[in-house]
Formats: structure tokens, sequence, C-alpha cells
């Protein structure tokens, strides 16, 4: 009753004010409570590295190490030492923690220091002498280690041309990102397809917050995927999507966050429907600065009211191209059951 009263005795100009200054003293709660859970919780120096902080930073730097690998005609010998030395330094505070060495994570990081030994050794290569300093073969070669968990595998387009008579378990299973593209030009309505296809993702209350930018203008992808920061060593992708998620769809408070879950959600829908287009592709994060956030927006005309979600490079497959490994851990690992 007192609200109402007040309602009907204030301004309504005033009476918007108030609920747009409750609104952000809430959005302020909501934020604090978010970064203090990351700042608490997150692998960053301050906090004591656990099991899973380790876990997480040894497969970025796995990850780093296979993007690497693929390189063929462009192959640069010795490369990575810094992600190698990091690896090292990482795997040295698991073995100080005592933590399994038969474990997935620390069996895929030997792995990749193997794959990456092989590669010189196919590319008819001296290994970098930091390499050997860091690990030792003995240490590589153990016998517990699965030597085929990570590095690189070979994806063809002969084995993708039949993509749209695969089951779903079988398309999902296959898709892979892939960073090197055939000189071809894409075809925009198989990409239009493919966008049509996606629109069959869930999102909060059927909004269908998703847009999507198409970029074919070399120039423009180029400027992008410079601020990007992750897109090094590849020639530049035929045609560039950026999608994004329209913030003028929600209402509440409580939705602040839902934009890049509509966002995230679509955005899968779109690779598996690329790959069923018989397309390929890889996501690119746009984890940006503020500054960088702005350049992009610039460069892909994207207004501020949509929030920025992802990139999408989108090429035709090559006949032949190397690819990581990007190892799983089983279902089961990360599954709570609670009866």
């Amino acid at each position: 009753m007192l609200k109402k009263t007040l309602k009907n005795l204030i301004p309504n100009s005033v009476w918007i004010q108030l609920q747009r200054f409750k609104a952000k003293h809430r959005l302020d709660r909501y934020s604090r409570t978010q970064n203090a859970r990351f700042l608490r919780f997150s692998a960053n120096p301050w906090n004591k590295p656990n099991q899973e902080e380790l876990r997480g930073q040894i497969i970025y730097y796995i990850h780093r190490i296979e993007k690497g690998l693929t390189h063929e005609s462009d192959f640069r010998a010795g490369f990575g030492k810094n992600a190698l030395q990091s690896l090292h330094d990482l795997l040295q505070q698991w073995r100080t923690a005592r933590y399994p060495t038969t474990d997935t994570t620390y069996q895929a990081a030997l792995s990749v220091v193997m794959a990456y030994i092989e590669k010189h050794r196919q590319e008819h290569q001296p290994l970098p002498a930091f390499l050997t300093a860091l690990f030792p073969m003995e240490e590589c070669e153990e016998p517990r280690s699965d030597n085929t968990i990570a590095g690189v595998k070979l994806v063809t387009a002969e084995e993708k041309r039949d993509n749209k008579d695969k089951s779903f378990k079988e398309l999902f299973q296959g898709r892979t990102s892939i960073r090197q593209y055939a000189k071809d030009p894409v075809d925009l309505d198989m990409v239009r397809k493919a966008i049509d296809l996606a629109m069959k993702t869930p999102s909060v209350c059927n909004r269908q917050s998703y847009r999507i930018t198409l970029i074919d203008a070399p120039d423009r992808i180029r400027k992008i995927l410079t601020v990007q920061g992750g897109w090094r060593g590849y020639a530049y992708p035929p045609v560039l999507a950026v999608i994004t998620s329209d913030v003028r769809s929600f209402i509440y408070m409580e939705e602040h966050n839902e934009p890049f879950v509509d966002g995230g959600i679509f955005t899968m829908s779109f690779l598996l429907a690329l790959e069923y287009e018989n397309l390929a592709a890889c996501p690119l994060n746009l984890m940006c600065s503020d500054e960088n956030a702005s350049k992009v927006r610039k460069f892909a005309s994207i207004p501020e009211y949509e929030s920025l979600i992802v990139c999408v490079a989108i090429g035709n497959f090559p006949e032949r191209t190397l690819a990581p490994k990007s190892f799983r851990y089983p279902g089961s690992s990360i599954t709570r059951i609670i009866h």
C-alpha cells in the first residue's frame, strides 16, 4: 500500500529514475558477488594453487603447443619456448603437490611434448636445446605415458563430404575447430542455411536475442582478428561471423548474464549447423578490454546495445589439414549426482 501511495504522489519521471537507481544498486551487488568469487577462486598468483587450478593452466599450454603443431608448410622449428617452460613449471608444481602422474591431464602434457618431438623429427629439424633441458626423454617416454592423448590429427575434406548423411552423434563427435581453409570463396547461402538451422536454439522465454554479423571484407576481418589477438600464424579466414546478443531483449536485473548464456548456446548450434553444411569453422573468444571491444564494434558495425559473445572463422575444408586433438575428459569426471 505504501509503495502504491508513493507512486501516486511522485511524478512518473521521478518514479522511473528511482526504479533505475534501484536496478543499478542490484546490478552492482550482483557484480560484487561475481567479482569476489572470481578473485577468490581463479588460477592467479594470489590464490594457493590446487589441482583444478593447475589442471586448467596445464590444458591452456597444451592447447597453445598443439596449435603450433598444426602448421605444415609454414612450420617454425623451435617454437613455443615460453609455453613449454610454463608447462614444465606447472608439472613440477603438480609433482610437488603429489597429485597422481597417471592423471589424464598430466599424461596429456607429456603426450604433447612427445608430439612436439615427433613433429621436429618429421620435419628433419633438430630439437631446440631448451626442450631437452626441460623434458628429459626418459621422463616423456615413461612406460605409463599414453603418447596419443595430445598433439594433432589429420582432417580431410573427403571425410566431411557426407556430413548431411551422418547421425547426430557422428556429426557432433566429428566436428573439430579448423584454422586453415581452402582458397575458394565461401558460399554465403550455405552460411545462411546454417543460421536458419541454428535458430532452433532455445533461449530464455523464447526471446531469441542472438544476432550475427557476417563479414567477408578482408580488411575488416584483418582488423577485427588483430584486435581479438588469437589468430596468429594463420591466413585470415574468408568469412568471419561476429555473434552478439541484443540486451534490449531482457528485462530483469537477474537476467544480466543471460545475453552470454543465450549467445553461447546459439554459438554451439551454429557451429554444428556449419558442420552439417560442410563448412569448416573455429570459434574465437571476444574477452576484450573495453578499448578493444570498442574497436571490434567499430570494425564490425556492432551497436552498443548488443553484447559481444564470440567470433567464428568460417571457410571451406581444405583437402587436408592438421588440427589440435583437444582431448576430452569422460562425462563421469564432471558429473555430480545428488539423490
